[in-house]
């Protein structure tokens, strides 16, 4: 009577991970921002010299940011025109490697006065800020006292200040440095002062925080955030979203769904929102749901690789190989540089029996990133596989190599050394992968299998019956359980579990 060997190693999946709004792009984040510089032009208006407009934005600006040396402020030392307005200010900005151009003009009848303010970012930030009418040239009246007092130059001076260390912070976040992006939006939140009229509602600064947490792994920081962004803005659909991605990555898949739902209402052909709730069901193995999110998700956007990858994986999920390798086909056909697609792709591959097609997109995965800990891991699989155990255990040690705590890993070598006979390097590895997930129930079926090769039953019957502890259902645990107790000839027991079995 044989031994039932659990077929098939454990498998890296990588799961893309539910996307949050909007995205720092690979172009942008490699791009990373040394300095901020930002160029203050004259305003333009009547005696300068008596309500100094341009030297009190440029002295507070100056003492707000004196403690960062990543930011430059620089005078231009001359007007732009309403007439020549962005595009003078764009060409100004550029010759000068200028981040932020701040441009405008004022001027007074004998009851009122009249403000114009224009604050244009020209780095990567312009893709993430939003800024209001206030700070694109739109007039502000006031009473001439207002202006004579300095109060209009105070407050400009203020949200100028304010608008520049949220650019700072955004500029930071676009550069994928987060804990620089955490530090300056914090302080830009203790000087933003809630207002739905303001130039940016600081309802965006906890936004991108808690984006950047996100990023950090800090889910709870993260939430808490959105909460504060949502509390100030109840409409504000990308925050929905990026909460439910939060709670998505807590395994809070209920919650995650609800947000994304929530995102939907308030805007039905967020693309984003679709494919993140799709994330969720998919995790709550409601395959089909799942897949209906991504096929909406592709309707509205059929050039978004992310539904193609996720749909991928979830028919993967389920068993349809041919549709899962077309989807990572078509991810790859938008995205050829996808190492995780094509790490997906070859556990398909895998699944189907296609070992060498298997292998090939994991060489290509490792080409795309050599410390690909999953695609080492998976190609080990693959080479076991096909009976090449040496290869398979090269793989394994260098996936072991670079995460030393990779219990999967591990576990699989301990299969490729069983393969080869090697009882005792293979329970080796069974104990490690133990001591990493003591709740690891394959490993000790694994493990019981190869004492019982050993003829060590006794060890065999208490690996199999931990198993079955951590998985009832497991038929072949009972079987090779019997198997255990018949060659112990305690031929009642070895019955019962063969019953069991069947």
């Amino acid at each position: 009577m044989g031994l039932l060997s659990l077929g098939g190693g454990g498998i890296g999946w990588h799961f893309l991970q539910p996307q949050l709004s909007p995205l720092c792009l690979i172009q942008q984040c490699k791009q990373k921002t040394q300095t901020v510089t930002v160029l203050l032009a004259e305003f333009d208006g009547v005696d300068a010299e008596k309500y100094r407009v341009t030297e009190t934005i440029l002295q507070n600006l100056q003492d707000a940011t004196k403690n960062y040396p990543t930011v430059k402020i620089l005078p231009l030392k001359q007007a732009i025109s309403q007439q020549e307005g962005k595009d003078k200010a764009r060409e100004l900005g550029k010759n000068k490697n200028a981040d932020i151009v701040i441009w405008g003009w004022y001027g007074k009848t004998q009851q009122k006065a009249a403000v114009s303010v224009n604050f244009e970012i020209l780095s990567a930030a312009k893709d993430y800020l939003d800024v209001g009418k206030q700070v694109q040239g739109k007039p502000r009246y006031m009473t001439v006292a207002a202006l004579e007092s300095f109060e209009i130059q105070v407050n400009l001076a203020e949200e100028l200040k304010y608008l520049t260390l949220v650019t700072l912070g955004v500029s930071a976040y676009a550069a994928d440095d987060w804990d620089n992006a955490i530090k300056q939006l914090t302080v830009a939140l203790s000087v933003a002062k809630p207002n739905k009229e303001a130039a940016l509602d600081p309802a965006t600064i906890y936004f991108y925080r808690g984006h950047t947490y996100d990023n950090q792994k800090e889910y709870d920081r993260a939430i808490a955030d959105y909460n504060q962004a949502l509390l100030l803005n109840p409409k504000y659909a990308e925050a929905f979203n990026n909460r439910g991605s939060a709670y998505g990555k807590k395994g809070e898949y209920d919650r995650a769904i609800a947000d994304s739902t929530q995102a939907l209402l308030l805007n039905p052909k967020y693309a984003e929102a679709f494919n993140n709730r799709g994330n969720a069901y998919s995790n709550k193995r409601e395959y089909d749901r799942a897949i209906a999110d991504y096929n909406q998700a592709l309707k509205l956007n059929p050039k978004y690789a992310a539904p193609f990858y996720n749909r991928g994986l979830t028919y993967g999920k389920k068993g349809e190989y041919d549709r899962a390798i077309a989807d990572y086909n078509q991810a790859l056909k938008l995205n050829p540089k996808d190492a995780e697609a094509l790490n997906n792709r070859g556990i398909v591959y895998n699944d189907k029996k296609e070992y060498d097609r298997a292998i090939a997109d994991y060489n290509q995965a490792l080409k795309l990133n050599p410390k690909y800990v999953d695609a080492f891991n998976n190609r080990g699989t693959a080479y076991n596989d096909k009976k090449e155990y040496d290869r398979a255990i090269e793989d394994f040690n260098q996936a072991l190599l670079l995460n030393p705590k990779y219990a999967t890993a591990f576990y699989n070598r301990g299969n490729a050394y069983n393969d080869k006979k090697e009882y005792d390097r293979a329970i080796a590895d069974y104990n490690q992968t133990l001591k990493i997930n003591p709740k690891y129930a394959d490993a000790f079926y694994n493990r019981g299998i190869a004492y019982t090769d050993k003829k060590e039953y006794d060890r065999a019957i208490a690996d199999f019956t931990q198993a079955l502890i951590l998985n009832p259902k497991n038929a072949t645990a009972f079987y090779n359980r019997g198997i255990a107790y018949t060659d112990k000839k305690e031929y009642d027991r070895a019955i019962a579990d063969f019953t069991q079995a069947l």
